[in-house]
């Protein structure tokens, strides 16, 4: 039994962790708190991991989103490739993001995880240019996230049944909560059997990658909330989720930028289909026709949102012209789907196989279980116990 650090980003870490080993996980406290972190006196802090001193013995780190400094093994996890750098100012913070990323090839660093295959591609872009690169590249592993499977079989549809939708994130734009209102309306217009549950603190404008920072542009979206076949339920225990998914017959991520879309596969645990964007890692998941339905997005090289405008051109009538589009281009796509979907004369059939798709998914690439097994093999090896 090995005593096992974990250190850097919790938000990453809980669905890329064991959720039950052999092994000791142990998570210092950060150093000095967390709400006065140390990247805010220098920032190439941030890519580097820290924390408060503590007495207990330990025989390996697993970091998530950070660089250790240690002489102990290690091994780190990432979602994309901005861990190795936070934009140098200039030459001293360049010597130190190199300094830092150049521990990535010592030898006591195990694996460099990513979390999925654009993660992975991500990463190898960013090194592509570097002295280290065929070292970091034979280091480099996908391991996608995991969660335990809550249902055994797959669901059934009805055709008395309501269609019933949720969606559940808290950047109420840019996961596609606008684009979930905006169904919930058209469905309304055409007087369609379907409801829209939404799961959100409805976060929205400035400071959200993708969205248009003028809040106020959000507000006849805001006031969807308020039709008769929309449920808002603001936030709600990751159970009370879960049972809304289980009732619910799709999931919808229509999302402009999301580096992984953890909700789909806590969706997928329970058998419920996901209709999701095209985008950056969801392909990887989300198989249309198979597990659920695609939303398709223009794309660039790098598999993100092609119109997506940054910095200050994101203020301009122009980007808002294009997001407000999109939120509609995809509202439609949407509801195409489903109608479709209601359409088949075998839509029962249809959708028993989807939501065994989903559990597919979920059983082969995504299962507690095995990934439990993985890890604790992954540390004890590191350890040398075994």
């Amino acid at each position: 039994m090995a005593n096992v650090i974990i250190a850097g980003e919790r938000h990453l870490s809980t669905p890329n962790l064991p959720r039950q080993s052999q092994h000791i996980l142990i998570r210092p406290k950060q150093f000095p708190s967390g709400r006065y972190p140390l990247e805010k006196i220098w920032y190439p802090l941030k890519s580097f991991s820290y924390w408060q001193p503590f007495w207990k013995n330990y025989q390996v780190v697993h970091a998530f989103n950070r660089i250790e400094y240690t002489n102990k093994p290690w091994f780190v996890t990432f979602e994309d490739h901005s861990f190795l750098y936070r934009n140098p100012k200039n030459k001293v913070e360049e010597i130190a993001y190199k300094i830092l990323n150049n521990r990535l090839a010592l030898k006591n660093c195990q694996k460099i995880i990513a979390i999925s295959d654009y993660a992975k591609m991500r990463f190898v872009n960013r090194i592509s240019e570097w002295n280290i690169s065929e070292e970091l590249k034979n280091k480099l592993t996908v391991i996608h996230p995991n969660f335990a499977i809550k249902s055994n079989q797959p669901k059934t549809y009805k055709i008395s049944e309501n269609i019933e939708l949720v969606f559940v994130g808290n950047h109420l734009a840019r996961k596609g909560g606008i684009v979930a209102l905006r169904l919930a309306k058209k469905a309304e217009a055409l007087g369609l059997p379907i409801k829209v549950h939404i799961i959100s603190n409805l976060r929205c404008g400035s400071g959200v990658p993708t969205d248009f920072p003028d809040q106020s542009k959000y507000a006849a979206d805001l006031k969807l909330l308020d039709l008769d076949n929309v449920v808002f339920h603001k936030s709600l225990p990751n159970e009370k989720v879960l049972d809304l998914l289980v009732q619910s017959h799709f999931q919808i991520l229509a999302t402009l930028h999301d580096t992984y879309g953890y909700s789909v596969i806590e969706g997928f645990s329970v058998a419920t289909p996901a209709i999701t964007t095209n985008i950056c890692a969801l392909p990887e998941f989300v198989h249309d026709g198979e597990n659920g339905y695609h939303l398709k997005l223009p794309l660039n090289e790098i598999r993100h949102w092609n119109d997506w405008l940054h910095g200050e051109k994101t203020k301009t009538d122009e980007y808002w012209e294009i997001v407000n589009s999109t939120y509609d281009y995809l509202a439609e796509q949407a509801l195409h789907k489903i109608l479709h979907f209601l359409e088949r004369i075998d839509k029962q059939e249809h959708y028993e196989y989807l939501s065994a798709g989903a559990l597919t998914q979920m059983k082969n690439n995504h299962n507690a279980e095995k990934q439990n097994e993985l890890f604790d093999s992954l540390y004890a090896a590191a350890a040398g116990l075994k």
